[in-house]
């Protein structure tokens, strides 16, 4: 019997110390669904999930997450996943690594055309650019540039814009540029009489669609198809826009010009110029200087680059304040208030060149504030087109009248001295 007992009691033992063990050493079985995971930055994460086991019980439900990602911060990160079953005092833990990355290039805006032409020895002018990173935000400080164009010498080149993340994604942007030789013309337009062949410089002002329902008011607005058949006609026979300081060359007699030559000007810069005139300078490759009244209009900035160069129609001048002319306040002013003003307007365009007077009103104390707030030419708006020896600050236009024939516009952009009839088909606004 006593033999019995010892046998029943290490068999007793024998099952406590099992259990004890069992109890205090036997983890749930844990294993990961899938394994590491990369999630770009923006992206979702889709939990994968784990299985769970004890004495093949599946005790999945049972399991505890412990998620501290932070889908908003690239980094390295760790899910904890732990299980205790309710019979059992020992845990069981396993980690999934997440890690967050940017894997997405930046972006480069390029202002203005993408390719471009100049002639030699022309001065660059950088249109701009914008650099924008889906983690970083405006990176466009961090954006490098590589131009080794030679104006000295025709050629194509290009001009290399790159940007780097924070996470060491490039982006590469290119701009075209072309280098040619400056046309040659084939005959001088003025002799030494200083008499002959005039330059026209066409004047605009407001455009209007009547496609879509939209009238002319008055004999200033321009209907866009008749603009674009312009326009076309333009680029279709080699027209050549000159620069204003060529204009002031040619004036001076320093300077000769293709005879195929035409300057087109915009007063006022109304939302119509941007809205319909633009587009077709665009597309027809044309050069137009638009005259803005600065203290009117801020939306010109988001076309600088473009077709269309920006001068002044003074800052605050532009209103109906004395007698005589047309009555344009610029007229009646002091001498230090005009100066302010069109020194107001050369800070806000960044530049001086060209004037297009307020109603075309002109008197010698408006002559006197143009040339010492620095400016090299004023424009009227006295029917004619510009000659050699003119006052550069007196300079006539060719107005464009609503409801002009394709065939009146190429009599009036030719350069021929049929000039004082054509005044009277012109309604005289300003």
């Amino acid at each position: 019997m006593k033999k019995v007992l010892i046998i029943l009691g290490t068999f007793l033992t024998l099952i406590i110390i099992t259990g004890v063990y069992i109890y205090y050493n036997v983890k749930p079985d844990i294993k990961l669904n899938g394994g590491d995971i990369i999630i770009s930055y923006g992206d979702k994460y889709i939990e994968l999930g784990v299985n769970a086991f004890i004495f093949n019980n599946d005790i999945s439900n049972d399991i505890n997450v412990d998620n501290k990602v932070s889908l908003n911060k690239i980094g390295d990160y760790k899910i904890t996943y732990s299980i205790t079953n309710k019979y059992l005092k020992n845990i069981s833990t396993i980690k999934r690594n997440i890690k967050i990355i940017d894997d997405e290039k930046p972006i480069i805006n390029l202002l203005g055309k993408t390719e471009q032409k100049y002639y030699v020895n022309d001065k660059y002018k950088e249109e701009g650019y914008t650099a924008i990173d889906n983690y970083d935000g405006d990176i466009t400080d961090k954006v490098t540039i590589e131009n080794k164009v030679d104006f000295t010498k025709k050629g194509n080149y290009e001009i290399i814009y790159k940007v780097t993340d924070s996470s060491g994604n490039e982006c590469t942007e290119i701009r075209k540029i072309k280098v040619e030789e400056k046309p040659v013309p084939k005959e001088p337009i003025y002799q030494n009489t200083g008499t002959g062949r005039g330059l026209p410089i066409l004047m605009y002002h407001y455009f209007y669609d009547k496609s879509n329902g939209e009238i002319g008011e008055n004999s200033n607005y321009m209907e866009v198809s008749d603009f674009d058949n312009q326009m076309k006609y333009l680029s279709e026979n080699n027209y050549y826009f000159p620069t204003w300081d060529e204009v002031a060359s040619f004036i001076d007699g320093k300077q000769v010009l293709p005879e195929k030559s035409v300057v087109i000007t915009i007063d006022d810069g109304q939302s119509s110029v941007f809205e319909y005139a633009y587009p077709i300078l665009e597309k027809y490759n044309v050069k137009a200087t638009a005259f803005i009244i600065t203290s009117w209009s801020s939306g010109f900035k988001n076309y600088m680059g473009g077709s269309l160069e920006f001068q002044s129609h003074t800052h605050n001048m532009h209103r109906v304040f004395c007698p005589g002319g047309h009555g344009g306040k610029f007229r009646c002013i002091d001498y230090s208030e005009g100066l302010e003003d069109l020194k107001k307007s050369a800070e806000i365009l960044g530049k001086n060149d060209v004037i297009a007077y307020p109603y075309g009103d002109v008197t010698d104390n408006v002559l006197k504030i143009t040339k010492d707030a620095g400016y090299k030419i004023g424009l009227t708006t006295v029917y004619g087109k510009a000659k050699k020896g003119m006052d550069r600050y007196r300079l006539p236009r060719v107005r464009m009248y609503n409801g002009i024939t394709l065939n009146s516009f190429i009599e009036k952009v030719k350069w021929n001295l049929r000039i004082v009839l054509e005044f009277f088909f012109c309604i005289y606004y300003n």
